[in-house]
């Protein structure tokens, strides 16, 4: 080695010169991290981001090394104790942070940690060498230590682990990053090959005093590109300009949200679509998506895009998070993000699977925020053929333009939701009259099988009975001819035979006689237990499907009010109306199925009466009580005529009491709006027997004289049409008539046309019933 390299050497080893290896180090650094942070300002990629955060580090390390040595070159810190050691320590430590921020531009978990690890590694190596390096009890340097021969072969390692992450990443830039290291390890080799003596190497500080300035590289990996799409960019909009055109986007917002207002009056379903189309013709991006967060944690859903190229709309899709793991990240947390087409970050990757593009470009992501901070989405722009660089201005005006999109957004979700709400309706309206038709047939089979088994055994006892019968008559008839002689021959009988045989055919008669009285009561007791059964069974059967149908009648209602009042989104007029139509036939089913329970249960009711004295005034308090929210909805007002006291009425409570109601209700349905209801009670006195009159009067106009057989006819709306001036719309007047006739008691209407109706009842007063049970009241029919 010639004397001048070796005095060189010499002079980076020992101080001031060290000093000076460290200052070329800081500058070299702090020289690039300036760059790193200007170009982060100008781009805010997060690849500049990061690079600032690995020079940060490095400067950090080189920093603490010159303020160390400097104190050793001021003799405040015994510098042959701690500087060897450390030296060697912060080289392994630069050369893992320079194989980082040169390998892993985008975010990597994995690498972060890998390249703290590491770092906690080399400093607790550095504070073993500490404690083993004693250079007050031995005359050997550090170079000649077991200790440097471990830091050396250590720093070749790193240095060859680093190169070959850089080729199988090929990051951009890579070149330049591998160039750095080798000339490090170079140092290295040379250190170990020239034997030196002394507590620094000048060779290795020698190399990375070349190496480091190749730092300043870094912050321009991605400039080549960029300074293109640049030059382009100003190119045409210099040919704009001289061509008095607009800029490669409309700068006026209300362009924008004119095209917005008129996606939004399209089809929910293809409003995303609406809005990518309107976004890309706007930023001139040759593909734009409209991205949703899933509830699920692995999922995005790709609502729409749009090809600006082909002018074609492009299907939605779902994305996996673990193939766009940054910009599933940067959709989440509500921030923006660029990323240039050379990123080696796997979302470039996963974006070409997903699209089967070679590269998607350029990316710019914009989050949509609600004035809450709630992310829902976002806004994907590419560039995979025109390979336009998207700008800070481009961020920001895309950012404009997703605020502007939450209330459409969120319509449009409302919209979806209600429909899918109504779709389920419909669904449950649909199964429910599934179970009715199913119910049905069910109850005609079994009416079918019980009819067949009772015809027959009727039929059978009928045949039996004829037959005794017949035979009843020919013994009559013999017997007949018996007592009169005209069957008698002279000679032919003796008197005693004729009287015994006499006497067996009477007995054969009157046994026959017997037998024929037994099958007549065997006959009408059948008839009526197999009315009874039959009757039974059927309302089982009727109360069985009205249980059934009641849950889904709720739930359904329950959904229709929940749409109406509007409390999951804003419904359209004909939605309103369809909906509304919806409820009021559930209403009228849930009516029809209340009125298949009263019938079915009426006949059970019957045999269950249980007639006390009973407090009418307590009755109609119950009644008018159980009214009120039909009175009060129609502002009808009423009218009570009392005496001022009332006989205890012998009745059954609850039958009164349905009486009373099926009247209230029927006057108050039948009174028009604002209309009066009179409700009249007196006694009366018929053959000798105290009665009460209860008079229930409406002012509907009336019923026709030829209606008024029909009144109380039970179920006569299955096959005629509402009577006029009768509010009943189901069975409550039939019920109210079988329940009087069971009390003893009689029903009758009287009216008067155009002006109302009047509906009476007589009820005998307690004791009457039990003294003249028998006795009928009087009253028109």
């Amino acid at each position: 080695m010639s004397p001048f390299i070796s005095q060189i050497l010499e002079l980076l080893t020992i101080s001031p010169g060290n000093l000076v290896y460290y200052v070329v180090l800081v500058f070299a650094v702090a020289s690039a991290l300036q760059s790193a942070f200007n170009h982060w300002r100008a781009s805010e990629y997060p690849q500049a981001r990061r690079a600032l955060v690995g020079l940060g580090v490095l400067l950090a390390a080189q920093v603490i090394m010159f303020v160390f040595s400097g104190l050793g070159w001021q003799d405040l810190i015994d510098p042959n104790a701690i500087l060897p050691p450390m030296d060697r320590a912060f080289i392994v430590f630069g050369i893992i942070w320079i194989t980082w921020v040169y390998a892993f531009p985008e975010p990597s978990r994995p690498a972060d940690a890998a390249a703290v690890l590491l770092s906690l590694l080399v400093l607790t190596a550095l504070g073993l060498s500490l404690l083993t390096w004693q250079p007050q009890i031995t005359t050997v340097t550090y170079n000649q230590t077991a200790d440097d021969l471990f830091w050396q072969i250590g720093s070749i390692l790193a240095a060859l682990i680093g190169i070959s992450i850089l080729f199988v990443r090929k990051p951009d830039g890579m070149w330049y990053g591998i160039v750095l290291l080798g000339i490090g390890a170079l140092g290295h080799v040379g250190h170990l090959l020239v034997a030196s003596d002394g507590n620094y190497s000048g060779i290795v500080r020698l190399a990375y005093m070349v190496a480091y300035p190749i730092l300043l590289t870094l912050p321009q990996r991605f400039s080549s590109t960029q300074s293109v799409n640049e030059s382009s960019a100003r190119q045409a909009a210099q040919k704009q300009d001289d061509l008095g055109e607009r800029r490669r986007y409309s700068t006026d917002p209300k362009t924008f949200h004119a095209m917005l207002a008129l996606a939004a009056e399209t089809n929910p379903t293809k409003v995303s679509q609406a809005i990518t189309r309107a976004i890309a013709q706007t930023m001139l991006s040759d593909l734009c998506f409209m991205i949703y967060l899933n509830d699920s944690n692995n999922q995005l859903a790709i609502a729409g895009g749009y090809d600006l190229i082909r002018e074609d709309t492009l299907d939605g899709g779902s994305l996996n998070k673990g193939s766009i793991p940054m910009l599933a990240n940067s959709l989440q947390r509500g921030r923006p993000l660029r990323m240039p087409s050379s990123s080696t970050s796997a979302d470039i990757k996963g974006l070409s699977d997903i699209l089967g593009l070679t590269n998607p470009g350029h990316l710019l992501s914009v989050p949509i925020l609600t004035p809450e901070k709630e992310s829902l989405g976002g806004i994907l722009l590419l560039s995979p053929y025109s390979d336009r660089t998207w700008t800070a201005e481009d961020q920001a005006y895309l950012s404009n333009i997703a605020t502007s999109l939450v209330p459409i957004i969120k319509r449009s979700q409302k919209v979806n939701k209600m429909e899918a709400q109504s779709s389920e309706a419909l669904l449950q309206v649909a199964d429910l009259e599934r179970r009715v038709r199913e119910l049905t047939d069910e109850l005609e089979k079994a009416q079918a099988e019980v009819q067949k088994a009772g015809s027959v055994e009727m039929a059978s006892l009928l045949q039996a009975q004829e037959e005794s019968q017949r035979i009843i008559e020919q013994l009559q008839l013999e017997n007949g001819e018996l007592r009169s002689g005209k069957s008698l021959q002279p000679g032919s009988y003796s008197a005693t035979q004729i009287e015994q045989e006499l006497r067996t055919t009477l007995q054969e008669v009157a046994y026959l006689q017997n037998q024929l009285m037994e099958a007549n009561m065997k006959t009408r007791e059948l008839e009526k237990g197999h009315v009874a059964v039959k009757s039974t069974e059927q309302a089982e059967v009727v109360a069985s499907i009205a249980q059934e149908l009641r849950q889904p009648l709720s739930s359904i209602v329950g959904y229709t009010d929940l749409l109406l009042g509007e409390s999951v989104g804003i419904l359209g007029a004909l939605q309103r109306k369809f909906v509304e139509r919806v409820k009021a036939s559930t209403e009228r089913i849930r009516s029809l199925t209340d009125d298949m329970i009263q019938i079915t249960t009426l006949e059970a009711e019957l045999n269950d009466l249980n007639p006390e004295a009973v407090d009418l005034n307590a009755i109609i308090d119950n009644a008018m009580s159980y009214t009120s929210t039909q009175v009060r909805e129609k502002n009808i007002s009423m009218h009570l005529e009392l005496p001022k006291t009332l006989s205890p009425i012998h009745a059954d409570r609850e039958a009164l009491q349905q009486i009373l109601i099926h009247l209230l209700q029927n006057a108050g349905a039948a009174t028009p709006f604002e209309g009066t209801v009179r409700l009249k009670v007196q006694t009366r006195s018929e053959e000798n027997t105290e009665f009460i009159l209860i008079q229930v009067t409406d002012s509907g106009g009336g019923i026709p004289a030829n209606e008024l057989p029909r009144v109380f006819t039970r179920l006569y709306r299955a096959d005629n049409v509402l009577i006029q001036g009768v509010g009943d719309t189901g069975v409550g007047l039939s019920i109210a008539k079988t329940l009087t006739e069971a009390q003893h008691g009689r029903i009758w209407v009287e009216s008067e046309q155009d002006t109302g109706s009047t509906f009476s009842v007589l009820l005998p007063i307690a004791g009457g019933a039990e003294s003249k049970s028998k006795t009928k009241p009087k009253g028109k029919k």
